[in-house]
């Protein structure tokens, strides 16, 4: 009877471990999906800030023609 009560425990065991290592990917991946959302709207900031200062730059460039045309 002991034997029986033993593998019966054992058995258990694997579908509890199973549901453990389970429950510790799930928790990783929605780390990583946080992560990756973070660096989407960092990767989102920092691509307004470069358009912001292409803008910014071809101004400049335009003004310095006109600048150079004039005199």
């Amino acid at each position: 009877m002991e034997s029986s009560v033993g593998e019966l425990l054992s058995l258990l065991a694997v579908p509890a471990a199973a549901g453990a290592a389970w429950a510790g990917v799930k928790s990783g991946l929605n780390g990583a999906r946080e992560s990756i959302t973070q660096i989407e709207r960092i990767v989102n900031r920092l691509d307004e800030k470069v358009d912001q200062h292409g803008e910014r730059i071809s101004r400049i460039e335009v003004e310095t023609a006109h600048l150079k045309s004039r005199g």
